[in-house]
């Protein structure tokens, strides 16, 4: 049944007419858009959307600081209870705020509700009578599995993300002259390559002149591993980002261009839609790698 509704899809309006806004809809008093992030799943039925990996939670930011630029307005996220405890590594709220802290003020803020509504239109209506005028979005481009059209179509928006700038951090970490930033772990085995293949792919890329700074959990300077300000100073130094769909690939949007960022994928490997957008915006697939 679930090739008949996505072949469905190809024929049903509300997937394939794209209506692009041209003002960003509902306003408060302050000026300000209010964005629902979404209370369930699309992928997974009868099941909360938590924001339970770094890549959503820098997803969800990224999307508010585009939607902000584009309009010149700021937005308030709406996080539903869910998406305030737990994760990987137990931190799930301070890493919000760690990731907050990365953009330009005055773009995005949060707001907390201890509140997990059954479905989005008890969640829209809680936030109705809680006085604000929120939407919540949907991906037209790759829609989940269970996704349904919503007031606000936010691919679109994703195709150009304007860069931030990173915090002068030189005098605590010392980086090569022509580098590029490396991740390869992921709570996922299906996303990533072998450590025999990753070893190929970065002898290439040391051939072409650069060397390899790793971030993330598999990375041997301290600071690079957990501490966002310091892999946003490597990003913002590198040439270009080499790794797979994780949270540092969404890290690796906010500071190089789509196309100097090289993502890997096995051919029969995992593809999010986030991975897909990725790619149809320009990041280039498996550069120093040939998966056949």
């Amino acid at each position: 049944m679930r090739w008949l509704k996505r072949f469905l899809r190809r024929f049903d309006k509300r997937y394939t007419t794209r209506i692009y806004r041209t003002d960003p809809g509902p306003l408060d008093a302050t000026g300000r858009k209010h964005i629902a992030l979404c209370a369930r799943s699309v992928n997974s039925k009868n099941a909360p959307f938590t924001a339970t990996g770094l890549g959503d939670r820098f997803h969800l930011v990224t999307m508010g600081w585009v939607f902000s630029n584009v309009y010149n307005v700021p937005v308030v996220l709406h996080l539903t209870k869910s998406k305030q405890s737990g994760g990987q590594f137990n931190d799930k709220l301070e890493s919000w705020y760690q990731i907050l802290s990365l953009f330009p003020s005055g773009h995005v803020e949060l707001m907390l509700h201890d509140y997990e509504p059954p479905d989005e239109p008890t969640w829209m209506a809680y936030l109705e009578n809680k006085g604000f005028p929120a939407e919540t979005h949907w991906y037209q481009d790759h829609p989940g599995r269970f996704e349904k059209p919503q007031p606000l179509e936010i691919s679109h928006y994703l195709h150009t993300i304007p860069l931030i700038p990173a915090e002068d951090l030189s005098e605590e970490i010392v980086l090569p002259k022509r580098f590029v930033t490396v991740q390869w772990d992921s709570n996922d085995p299906k996303r990533t390559l072998s450590d025999d293949q990753r070893k190929e792919v970065l002898e290439r890329y040391r051939r072409d002149g650069y060397e390899a700074v790793v971030v993330g959990g598999e990375a041997t300077h301290p600071l690079l591993k957990k501490s966002l300000r310091h892999i946003a100073f490597a990003m913002s130094k590198a040439e270009l980002h080499v790794g797979v769909d994780s949270g540092f690939m969404h890290m690796a949007f906010l500071y190089f261009p789509y196309d100097r960022i090289h993502v890997y994928n096995r051919k029969k490997g995992f593809q999010s839609h986030h991975f897909l957008r990725a790619l149809d915006f320009g990041c280039i697939l498996n550069y120093h790698y040939d998966d056949r």
